[in-house]
């Protein structure tokens, strides 16, 4: 079997590990349960991936998107490493095909909510895994801003595979989510943390009224390089792609009322230089391996400090100077506090729940899981908690979009003056290059053979 050193380099085309990543994967390789924080961009999947071939092992991925489990099951099939994912948008025939083979691949992915389906219990049941990996691990918390109640299941998988080491890893938590993710997942995990400020990534707040935002956007767009442009309304970001379209900018929209295979088309097309820019709501971006991306733009003030760090850590991912643009009114904040009392869940739904009157089966499911996790007094609490910390949250958001001191120190644990943030050093400006290569339209089934073609 090869060496450490060896498949890092063959296998991977690495000549060395950098130090967040050196001390997370000799911990994994001593057997410790670890709960690793690296900032977006710092390499997290060598971190579970080298552990698991070191053995020659076999792990279950669990992971919050469909597009971050098929990017990442691309790339490994690139190294020609054993790889596969497992979710609702396969066909009947792709997907028996690779559960009838589901032995031979070292990295198995699928999402929470698949785990917690009758058939899957059945399929993994019968099948041994050296480890459990939990990406994207905040999402286990109540607390996060993108929550997902079926991490709330994952205590029992882990209670199952007992004896597997559990590799837990984020780019995005406190102290509380930290201990969320401990408490929740019932294992002792050690904390690693070499989160550290992007300082690559130019901070900036430009305060525009809401009518001259996309006025703003066609300002910046020549100078922008790729970029991503956040909204909180999949309208909105419909509506401000059409307008840049018609003024001859290349870019697409990607939001959750989309096909499968339309956000798959956008994100290869983004990912392989055909268009410029994408009109995103939160749901794009995470673990997309586009290096080049230079400028992330937030055309809504978003929900919370951790929601904004995850989506800006997304550009300049291949270390060179890139920047974060928040254009910031204060209208803005009534969309954000909107959308909390359209998405929370409350007393008045769990009491509807306890007593059988008719809701939103997403909620009845949400509240359902909840009450596997918490007696009906701690979820009333936990309820009440989170309405307020979701509130604090938004309110951290318009500190940062009126600040008179450092940005860096309100994103990061930072303190003093940084040298990436406009505050601190003046308004830069950046003349970032576009190429936009010629579109090709077999694109999209190259890479799904590619991704379930069986070698």
């Amino acid at each position: 079997m090869m060496k450490q050193e060896q498949i890092l380099s063959d296998v991977f085309g690495f000549e060395g590990l950098r130090s967040g990543q050196k001390e997370i994967i000799e911990l994994a390789n001593r057997g410790c349960d670890i709960l690793a924080l690296l900032s977006t961009g710092a390499g997290k999947s060598l971190c579970y991936q080298l552990p698991v071939l070191n053995v020659n092992g076999r792990a279950l991925v669990i992971t919050p998107l469909v597009s971050l489990m098929e990017d990442q099951v691309a790339e490994l099939k690139r190294l020609k490493i054993k790889a596969v994912c497992i979710h609702s948008h396969l066909d009947i025939r792709e997907k028996r095909m690779i559960l009838r083979q589901l032995n031979r691949y070292h990295f198995i992915f699928c999402s929470p909510e698949w785990l917690a389906t009758d058939r899957a219990r059945s399929i993994i049941s019968n099948m041994q895994f050296t480890h459990i990996v939990i990406d994207e691990a905040h999402c286990i918390s109540e607390w996060g801003y993108d929550f997902r109640p079926h991490y709330l299941l994952l205590n029992e998988l882990l209670d199952y595979y007992s004896e597997a080491q559990v590799i837990a890893l984020t780019a995005t938590a406190n102290d509380k989510t930290i201990h969320d993710i401990q408490h929740l997942l019932n294992r002792r995990l050690t904390v690693i943390d070499h989160r550290t400020a992007r300082d690559n990534i130019f901070l900036k707040v430009m305060p525009v009224h809401t009518s001259h935002k996309v006025e703003k956007l066609m300002q910046l767009l020549p100078a922008s390089g790729p970029a991503i442009i956040y909204f909180s309304s999949k309208k909105m970001c419909d509506d401000v792609q059409q307008q840049l379209l018609s003024s001859g900018f290349k870019g697409m929209t990607y939001h959750a009322d989309m096909s499968y295979e339309e956000r798959m088309s956008v994100q290869l097309s983004f990912q392989n230089d055909t268009i410029q820019f994408v009109c995103a709501t939160s749901a794009f971006g995470m673990g997309i391996n586009k290096k080049n991306i230079r400028t992330i733009i937030h055309y809504h003030v978003p929900k919370s400090i951790f929601q904004y760090v995850q989506e800006i850590g997304r550009a300049g991912r291949d270390g060179e100077q890139s920047q974060a643009i928040l254009l910031y009114h204060p209208e803005d904040l009534n969309i954000a506090f909107k959308f909390l009392e359209e998405d929370r869940l409350t007393e008045e739904d769990l009491k509807f729940y306890k007593e059988g009157v008719q809701l939103p089966d997403e909620k009845k499911e949400f509240i359902h899981i909840l009450l596997r996790r918490f007696s009906v007094s701690v979820l009333r609490q936990l309820l009440n908690d989170e309405t307020a910390a979701k509130y604090n949250a938004v309110k951290a958001m318009i500190n940062y979009g009126t600040a008179k001191h450092c940005l860096s120190s309100q994103l990061y644990d930072y303190e003093g003056t940084c040298e990436h943030c406009e505050v601190c050093q003046g308004t830069h400006d950046f003349e970032f290059k576009t190429i936009v290569k010629e579109k090709r339209s077999v694109l999209f089934e190259e890479y799904i053979n590619s991704l379930f073609k069986f070698d």
